[in-house]
């Protein structure tokens, strides 16, 4: 008597595609304006908490900077992609 198999069985690309699974899924355009207003507005206020006569340390204020940018970065990458 054989024993059924322990692995986990993964859908081929396929079975995949019958099912409606897809690689790569496509957001709608709401969730597109939504996302990367948000990524963009999260990167400059972190960029306006950065500035010069903002109150907190050097190094904080560095951090903040390039948490900003790193957002806005985001915010151009979840649009284009």
């Amino acid at each position: 008597m054989s024993s059924p198999s322990s692995e986990p069985r993964t859908a081929s690309s396929a079975e995949a595609s019958h099912i409606g699974l897809s690689q790569n899924p496509k957001d709608c355009l709401a969730c597109r304006v939504i996302g990367t207003g948000a990524l963009g507005g999260v990167g400059v206020y972190a960029l306006n908490q950065s500035r010069a006569h903002a109150p907190g340390s050097v190094v904080g204020k560095r951090i903040m900077a390039g948490m900003g940018v790193c957002f806005l970065v985001a915010s151009a990458l979840r649009w284009t992609k």
